[in-house]
């Protein structure tokens, strides 16, 4: 999808375009409410709130103190995120906007202040689905309120978006009219880009490889909550398919982020239909796993894309003859 903004969406593919580094914990008290922790077996998490952070930016714009926004923001947001999420080195403008509309930004900030043990819930309940099936390191989820300026979200991301910032680290922004279903489905998707870029830390990806990332994260999404239906899985008509094939086929080598966005946001002039990476991911990565079904999760997680696509129905996207599975 966030992410799964910059959606859920936005992929690990983003990687290639910011330098993260992980230092250690900055120690500081937490309210009790805004930074919760538990854990699978060994595996450790923590849900880490910036509600107050952002009330702080609201606070100080009201008061016209002649700072820009972005200045701001990045003071009351931004460095304490960058503290509390252990990520020092990421850059403003690869991440967040800071909202003009301070007044709505405020009201869903009390709206979801009233919902965060039902938010806690549902986040814990997925975080702990994700690792029984797919284990791994330490992970952080930090939550943030939408922008209201960002309608995208609401109107068709269920009320949450989300993006990864290293293997330990997922940024969540929510809207008050947040859906459960997709919110345990997104947090499912993120967690499993998480134990990819385990897999393949640093790793360079092109579109083709934001494909099948994404692929992955929907795969393993729809087996924890096989039930939950999302817009960007509807299938394909075999004209949109091949149409989607071939431009993936053309851009595969590409890391053009902006040609990556245009897949995702529907290319009408060649009738390429909105989600067409997520769509053409999920039906690839789908693909393997039917012809391999003796493969497991953690496997196909880690597994490089040519490999994936080599042992697919569509193999022809790229010419990866060499590769094998060897599962």
């Amino acid at each position: 999808m966030k992410t799964l903004g910059k959606v859920l969406l936005i992929p690990a593919f983003c990687f290639m375009f910011m330098g993260c580094s992980n230092h250690e914990p900055v120690k500081k008290k937490e309210p009790e409410d805004s930074h919760i922790t538990f854990s699978q077996e060994e595996q450790k998490f923590e849900i880490i709130y910036m509600y107050d952070e952002m009330q702080d930016y609201i606070d100080t714009v009201r008061e016209q103190t002649g700072k820009s926004n972005e200045t701001v923001f990045i003071e009351k947001v931004f460095e304490p995120f960058k503290k509390k999420s252990n990520m020092e080195e990421i850059s403003l403008r690869y991440t967040f906007k800071p909202s003009s509309e301070v007044d709505k930004l405020g009201q869903s900030i009390k709206e979801l202040e009233k919902n965060k043990d039902m938010t806690n819930r549902i986040i814990k309940e997925a975080l702990l689905k994700s690792a029984k099936e797919l284990p791994g390191k330490d992970k952080k989820y930090v939550i943030l309120p939408a922008n209201p300026e960002d309608t995208f979200t609401v109107e068709q991301m269920g009320g949450v978006s989300g993006f990864v910032l290293s293997e330990y680290v997922i940024v969540l922004q929510l809207s008050p009219s947040v859906q459960e279903d997709i919110l345990k489905y997104t947090v499912a998707h993120e967690y499993n880009h998480l134990i990819a870029e385990e897999s393949n830390r640093g790793m360079i990806r092109g579109i083709l490889g934001g494909v099948v990332l994404e692929g992955k994260a929907d795969a393993f999404a729809h087996t924890i909550y096989p039930k939950i239906e999302v817009p960007w899985q509807e299938p394909m008509t075999t004209e949109e398919r091949e149409k989607v094939v071939a431009e993936i086929t053309e851009l595969r080598y590409s890391s053009d982020m902006k040609s990556y966005e245009k897949l995702r946001e529907g290319i009408s002039s060649k009738d390429i239909p909105q989600w067409a990476n997520y769509k053409i991911g999920y039906e690839i990565v789908q693909s393997y796993r039917k012809n391999h079904p003796e493969t497991s999760i953690e496997r196909w997680t880690s597994m490089h894309e040519a490999e994936i696509i080599a042992g697919s129905d569509f193999e022809k996207i790229t010419a990866y003859e060499g590769v094998s599975s060897n599962d």
